[in-house]
């Protein structure tokens, strides 16, 4: 009674914690305090490295994030207008993105241009002027008044008379990559033989991570398209925005399949196993509460919870159902006892088989990755809550009928008997599987790359590369990260940069690079160049205006104010698309494009100079961690037989440990054989079978005198794990699949060899100590 009456007063206080927790959740999502992360790269560590390259790594994302690429394709000129009119005008009206603006006023930032010539020379003009070879001098300026190129007016030849703006003006042409594109009314436009295509750029004015967000862009957007096509105008959509939106819905219809999928597995498995829907509903309590109460501490540990905490939340019923099943197959057993009697000698398993399980999760916690962190708090709350909610809730329950299904699977008990009773095949079969799955292990390959995290969809990559292969935009993630104590000596190191790039690219080593030094030479440079054609003896001067028939006054005017011109700055080109590459007065980037020898790139590093390759670094970084998590998998091996030894002697490490220690490697080997590569996801999966693979081993040592009645409870265990972690084995995501594979293969061959090489411990009886009710 004392038991029972404490039982009372812990429902009661159990019952006022979960009704102040729902509320509390109410009362913030009513108030959208909730905050539900879905960038699936906040689920990685961050990298800890030089803090200037890690503002880069984050500016050059944020150019990136905050951006839609349109491409509109159409036919004809009347049809592109129209398409680009009807986009701009819904773009601002929907207040969804910043105004759209051309990307370039191409006029005015020619006349900008040509206002800050003085100090621009082509590189051949440089070694003309240099060598003061006034023939060649005089042969370029003759060449350029007959170039159809660009027109020469009077007005032209007495502010530029050697012509060396137009030449300074071809050089920058030949660094676009497509000659073919050309900016129309500010945007880029591209006519050829497939028809006509502009690139507009949208501007987000929110997080593309937020789903609210999300869902109204993608409303948007399906509204537009729909005007576009009325049009006949095909737009191609592609951006940080289209790829996070998939990754939301993909993830909200996983949940949805996992959940709905476990549901009807485990109730189909529940109706098998005690002919009653009953234990669904229990376990639908039990989970709820376990969810509710993870949901609530993970939320006030993080500030956040993460849309992949949420999905790996949904298999918990797969987990916490092992507890309720174990003691509904024994309370069928002895259906005239009280319910919290045969609880009592329970209970002690139990709860070591709920603290193995936490320890898996204790261990996982201990990774830098923040998502496994918060997916280990909500799991660890979570199974907590819901076993506490099983054992004062099933106690109070009639005994379920499980006999049919105790004689339906009498095969795994007598399968257990006659190995048991035999020491050398059991013996031989252990050491045969040890063999096959060690010798096995050596052909299992890893693949870290970090691009697996995220869920992609085929058509969106589609669109992605239609429109670099349209705009030649196939930049690569590889950038050059340069830095000066001043602007001039940035300046410095970037054009020296550029001299050493400029062979690699011409050996095929990198495709192409793009830089603001390609478009401004440094002040210094500049002044050199004025200093040059100051240095042009006035004769020379006098020449070369007879030979192009120009007033030679005009000439040495223009030479000798040279010296009064404005030179040109990177703040001339605040409005052109290359001047992100200014992060600051003292740092720039240099992006490289195809990078085709990453060594021969990399002995150009320096001090001022670093190359980042963010994807790269991810990747390694992600290895590394895989391997940590390794030797964390063997430590949590060994804290458990520490543990084990310590409850249940030291002659008790052996049996438990070793069932799951080979369904370990059997994991693996399998994997192996199939050509699966494993990554850290895989890894982190073993925790969660230590966990439950031990709960096995525990069970059948503990339940010697009710063989048939473990193995049919741990059947059903198996079963209902093998439907919430065999569904996540079908995730879009590798990470998500890699996990659901590791687990499902791994809890498996966990029962199996449970069942099979687990000795029972007489000390442990359970039938004596049930006490009927008088």
């Amino acid at each position: 009674m004392r038991f029972s009456n404490w039982q009372n007063k812990f429902s009661a206080l159990w019952l006022l914690i979960l009704c102040v927790i729902a509320l509390a959740l109410g009362v913030a999502w009513l108030n959208k305090g909730i905050k539900v992360e879905t960038n699936i790269f906040a689920l990685l560590p961050e990298a800890h490295q030089d803090a200037h390259l890690e503002q880069a790594q984050q500016y050059v994302s944020q150019q990136l994030n905050d951006k839609v690429f349109v491409v509109l394709d159409a036919k004809t000129d009347q049809q592109l207008e129209q398409a680009t009119q009807a986009l701009k005008t819904q773009a601002d009206q929907s207040q969804l993105f910043l105004p759209v603006r051309p990307q370039l006023d191409p006029d005015q930032f020619a006349q900008a241009l040509y206002q800050h010539k003085a100090g621009l020379l082509s590189k051949t003009d440089q070694q003309i002027v240099q060598e003061q070879d006034d023939t060649a001098l005089t042969e370029q300026g003759l060449l350029q008044l007959m170039s159809p190129g660009m027109p020469i007016t009077a007005e032209m030849l007495k502010q530029d008379p050697l012509l060396l703006f137009p030449r300074y003006a071809v050089g920058l042409s030949a660094l676009q990559s497509n000659a073919d594109i050309n900016l129309e009314q500010g945007f880029a436009t591209l006519r050829d033989e497939q028809g006509i295509s502009r690139l507009m750029v949208l501007q987000l004015n929110s997080s593309p991570y937020n789903i609210a967000y999300q869902e109204r862009t993608a409303v948007f957007i399906q509204s537009i398209n729909q005007q576009l096509n009325q049009l006949q105008v095909k737009p191609h959509w592609t951006g940080t925005l289209l790829f996070a939106q998939f990754g939301t819905n993909s993830a909200k219809e996983e949940i949805s399949t996992i959940g709905v999928g476990s549901t009807i597995g485990i109730l189909l498995l529940v109706w098998f196993g005690f002919r009653s829907i009953r234990p669904m509903l229990t376990e639908m309590v039990a989970v709820g509460t376990g969810s509710l109460v993870a949901f609530a501490v993970t939320y006030w540990v993080f500030g956040e919870i993460h849309l992949m905490t949420l999905v790996f939340g949904a298999s918990l019923i797969g987990v916490c159902v092992d507890f309720s099943f174990y003691f509904m197959a024994m309370q069928s057993q002895h259906r005239q006892v009280d319910g919290f009697a045969v609880l009592k000698p329970l209970l002690p398993s139990l709860f070591v088989g709920l603290m193995t399980t936490l320890l898996a999760y204790v261990v996982l916690s201990f990774t830098p990755f923040p998502g496994f962190k918060q997916i280990a708090v909500f799991s660890m709350v979570g199974l907590s809550a819901a076993w506490v909610t099983s054992i004062l809730l099933l106690p109070r329950l009639p005994a379920l009928n499980a006999e049919p299904a105790i004689r339906a699977l009498g095969f795994i008990g007598k399968a257990r008997s006659y190995v048991q009773s035999r020491n050398t095949l059991r013996y031989g079969m252990i050491a045969l599987i040890l063999l096959a799955t060690g010798s096995s292990l050596v052909f299992l390959k890893s693949n870290d790359d970090i691009r697996n995290l995220q869920s992609m969809d085929a058509t969106l990559k589609q669109e992605d590369q239609y429109i670099r292969s349209r705009f030649m935009q196939q930049q690569s993630s590889e950038y050059f990260v340069v830095q000066g104590r001043t602007p001039a000596e940035l300046e410095q190191h970037e054009q020296q940069l550029l001299e050493e790039l400029a062979p690699l690219q011409q050996a095929g080593k990198l495709d192409a690079v793009q830089a603001l030094g390609q478009w401004i030479p440094s002040l210094e440079q500049q002044k050199h160049n004025i200093a040059m054609l100051q240095a042009i003896p006035q004769p020379a001067l006098v020449k070369y205006a007879q030979a192009l028939q120009l007033n030679a006054a005009d000439v040495l005017n223009w030479q000798a104010h040279l010296k009064d011109q404005p030179l040109l700055t990177e703040a001339v080109f605040k409005d052109h698309p290359l001047h992100f590459l200014q992060m600051s007065p003292t740092q720039r980037l240099v992006m490289l494009q195809n990078v085709h020898d990453v060594k021969a790139v990399q002995q150009l590093e320096t001090a001022d100079v670093q190359l980042l390759r963010p994807v790269h670094q991810l990747s390694e970084l992600f290895k590394q961690h895989r391997e940590q998590a390794q030797w964390l998998l063997l430590s949590a091996l060994v804290i458990l037989a520490i543990g084990l030894g310590a409850l249940y002697g030291k002659k008790s490490i052996l049996p438990l440990v070793l069932p799951v220690s080979m369904a370990l490697m059997t994991t693996f080997a399998i994997q192996a054989w199939l050509g699966v590569e494993i990554n850290l996801f895989s890894i982190m999966g073993t925790f969660l079978i230590i966990g439950i693979g031990v709960d096995y081993a525990i069970f059948y040592r503990h339940g010697h005198d009710h063989p048939q009645v473990v193995g049919m409870a741990l059947f059903l265990c198996m079963m209902s794990t093998f439907f919430s972690f065999g569904l996540l084995s079908f995730s879009h995501t590798y990470a998500i699949h890699s996990f659901g594979l590791t687990v499902l293969l791994g809890v498996i061959f966990s029962f199996i060899y449970a069942t099979l090489f687990t000795s029972s411990d007489a000390k442990h009886v359970v039938v004596q100590q049930y006490q009927p009710k008088s």
